[in-house]
């Protein structure tokens, strides 16, 4: 698949995205012989955020979807016109952005099914099912829809950033050596704010001075201390532990051997799945959603190698930074993929502006020094999510990633279908592990 044919893909999503910000509905068609149960389908669906396109004519659905796109089919068994479902299946699938099908049959389709699923339709309705259930597959085709549009952007700013680092590798040697002051002051700057601002070291400081200005008792000897004072200077030690904790781990992690157990590219996808679940009440706090892409059966017995425990801790680091960067009640996207040499895991997250500075996103002229200890892209600490303030995240996210013989880097993926923000848009950290 070449780059070109990547670009044209992008930018037909880009421009289904359009269509989208306008129509304020995802394209859903719907091809049905039968006028009656395409009618319940379309009551059934009436009040659900799709744009919907019901017709009886494969020639009129094969028409519509020429000019729309739709994200998501529902085919019937039986279709008028002068094609078969399956023929408007492959049909459908002959664009360059194949739609996800969904196909309503009765019990007694089975060697329909078979063809069907082998041509690529990935789930079935079948006939008498409730509305309940219609609208959780088609809402988990949405879903699907989402990721795989994503992991198309994904693939080609890889392509273009292995040329680019082909291109310009001298531009970019000049350009660190002018970059390296700038880092320098913007370091010592976030080691400042890290130390200072929310709980921690800065909070512990100012709360031992104030005990100092404590009453004491008639002898002199014991301070009286108010309760409430007390137990902040508890929290704060406590988050200065976890801080010396995370050192220690990092000490732990370039210091001795690191190791890696058999797993299966399945097994991978489960852990992330697990992870999202576990992280479900502060995906909550500011009414975000998580979406995990599908991983294809034939792709999930390969393996790889990877310390599961450290891999999930830095998952786990990841997906809680692009809940912290990300605006309210937006989605955050993790891909999981296996390809010829190398698993990839990204994820990706709507830039956010940060706070008073401005800056949307992470500039690209910070990228390369992100995951250096206590660098900050900005000053705002997040304590809802009960996570370290100090800049080291990423720093640790590298180094176990580092461990695993892989690499990390941050890109920006353009052009992505439903991202509300400027220019549609998404942060992406993405981990490449060898295998």
């Amino acid at each position: 698949m070449g780059e070109a044919f990547l670009a044209r893909v992008v930018a037909q999503d880009h421009g289904r995205f359009l269509s989208l910000h306008m129509l304020k509905k995802r394209p859903l068609l719907i091809l049905e012989k039968d006028p009656g149960h395409l009618a319940t389908l379309q009551r059934q669906l009436a009040d659900e955020p799709y744009a919907l396109t019901a017709t009886t004519s494969a020639e009129d659905a094969l028409s519509a979807f020429t000019k729309i796109h739709h994200e998501v089919v529902l085919l019937g068994a039986a279709v008028a016109g002068e094609f078969t479902a399956l023929q408007v299946c492959q049909k459908l699938f002959e664009s360059d952005v194949a739609p996800i099908v969904l196909m309503l049959v009765a019990n007694e389709d089975a060697a329909l099914i078979v063809e069907a699923h082998r041509i690529g339709v990935v789930d079935f309705i079948i006939a008498g099912t409730d509305g309940a259930e219609l609208l959780r597959v088609v809402e988990r085709a949405f879903a699907r829809a989402q990721a795989e549009l994503t992991g198309r952007a994904a693939e080609l700013e890889r392509r273009r950033h292995i040329e680019k680092q082909l291109a310009s590798r001298r531009v970019a040697e000049q350009l660190l050596r002018r970059q390296n002051d700038k880092f320098a002051r913007a370091l010592f700057g976030n080691i400042h704010t890290s130390f200072t601002q929310g709980r921690g070291v800065g909070s512990l400081t100012t709360l031992i001075a104030m005990l100092a200005g404590s009453p004491t008792t008639s002898d002199g000897q014991h301070y009286l201390i108010p309760k409430d004072i007390l137990d902040l200077v508890f929290t704060n030690q406590n988050a200065v532990n976890g801080m010396i904790e995370m050192f220690s781990e990092l000490q732990l992690l370039v210091s001795q051997d690191f190791v890696l157990h058999d797993v299966t590219a399945g097994e991978l996808h489960e852990i992330v799945r697990n992870l999202i679940y576990d992280l479900k009440p502060q995906i909550d706090i500011r009414g975000h959603s998580v979406i995990l892409n599908e991983m294809p059966a034939r792709l999930a017995g390969c393996k790889l190698k990877i310390n599961w425990e450290f891999m999930r801790k830095a998952l786990k680091e990841l997906v809680l930074n692009a809940l912290k960067f990300s605006p309210d009640n937006s989605t955050v996207m993790i891909l999981v993929e296996y390809l010829q040499s190398r698993a990839l895991v990204t994820v990706c997250n709507q830039p956010d502006r940060n706070g008073a500075e401005g800056v949307i996103g992470i500039p690209e002229e910070l990228r390369r020094f992100i995951f250096e200890p206590f660098s900050r892209v900005s000053r705002v600490v997040h304590e809802q999510y009960d996570t370290l303030e100090y800049g080291l995240g990423l720093t640790y996210v590298e180094k176990i990633v580092q461990m695993h013989h892989g690499s990390i880097r941050c890109t920006t993926l353009t052009d992505t279908e439903r991202q509300q923000a400027q220019g549609g848009e998404m942060v992406a950290m993405e981990i490449e592990l060898p295998i």
